[in-house]
């Protein structure tokens, strides 16, 4: 009875703040997510998960940096917000400079399947939208909201600006592993907290771990790309920054908790280039 009132409710605070953040310019847009992020956000409980968090990953560091760390995670946040109602702009405006390399080089013109993997860093739809941009035969997953009706926003923006986008669960696997075997390419956002999976370590604790990246890229021998998202003022720069080449090794348990270690030491790099812009709310340590 709870979510027959608590769903619509939402809805319709979502709705409204979509529309005003849709209507306005994006800079608007962003300083009213911001305003709104820095009023609330810092006053809920997933500000005590953000602020144990930081100190967790960051344990040398003073409490004026945490609480400085704090307000930027808050205002990129703000920012996210807003920005879902201004996909259009962002995807087609020059907004997000795909840094050419070698490896971007690599991965959207070799034909064979790749993986991607990248974070909850910036804006981290931009990974999508950015693989979308040079290609339509990327396919991901993603852990969509529990409300229906803002899930149903969601998953419309996503699939008219992102690459294809399946839900976290058995059904939305079965078909991302079906476009893999018809040739598609994977992105993944692969640090989220896990209940089970491989046993690793982030930032020094222990934390499960997803090892499909490791356990897909040995079996079928596809190199794994490690890219990264970050704000460049009111643009984004998209990097891809390292290869692991997976096809070169064995399909073993070895080379998956290797694979494992080496994706989330990319992580942690990248994060504490910029802790600010990533995003810390949820609870990862438990």
């Amino acid at each position: 009875m709870i979510k027959f009132i608590k769903y619509p409710l939402e809805f319709f605070i979502f709705i409204i703040f979509f529309f005003f953040f849709f209507i306005l310019p994006l800079n608007i847009s962003r300083k009213l997510g911001v305003f709104l992020a820095l009023s609330f956000g810092q006053i809920t409980n997933t500000n005590k998960i953000i602020n144990k968090n930081l100190k967790i990953a960051f344990p040398d560091k003073s409490n004026e940096w945490i609480a400085q760390t704090n307000r930027g995670v808050w205002t990129n946040f703000g920012k996210v917000l807003a920005e879902y109602a201004q996909l259009n702009t962002i995807s087609k405006n020059n907004i997000i400079n795909i840094i050419e390399n070698n490896y971007s080089k690599s991965f959207f013109e070799r034909s064979e399947n790749k993986i991607l993997i990248s974070a909850h860093s910036a804006n981290w739809e931009i990974p999508g939208i950015a693989c979308r941009i040079k290609s339509n035969k990327i396919s991901g997953i993603v852990r969509e909201p529990n409300n229906p009706f803002i899930r149903f926003i969601l998953s419309y923006l996503r699939n008219k600006y992102s690459v294809r986008c399946y839900q976290k669960n058995l059904i939305g696997t079965k078909k991302l592993m079906r476009d893999f075997k018809n040739g598609f390419s994977l992105a993944l956002l692969a640090d989220q907290k896990l209940s089970t999976g491989m046993e690793t370590k982030f930032f020094g604790k222990n934390v499960y771990a997803t090892a499909l990246p490791a356990q897909l890229a040995l079996k079928s021998k596809s190199d794994i790309y490690l890219a990264w998202p970050k704000r460049d003022g009111s643009n984004f720069e998209f990097k891809f920054c390292e290869l692991i080449e997976s096809s070169k090794l064995q399909d073993n348990e070895e080379n998956k908790i290797k694979i494992i270690e080496k994706i989330n030491s990319f992580f942690e790099k990248k994060i504490s280039e910029n802790p600010s812009e990533y995003f810390w709310h949820h609870n990862r340590w438990g």
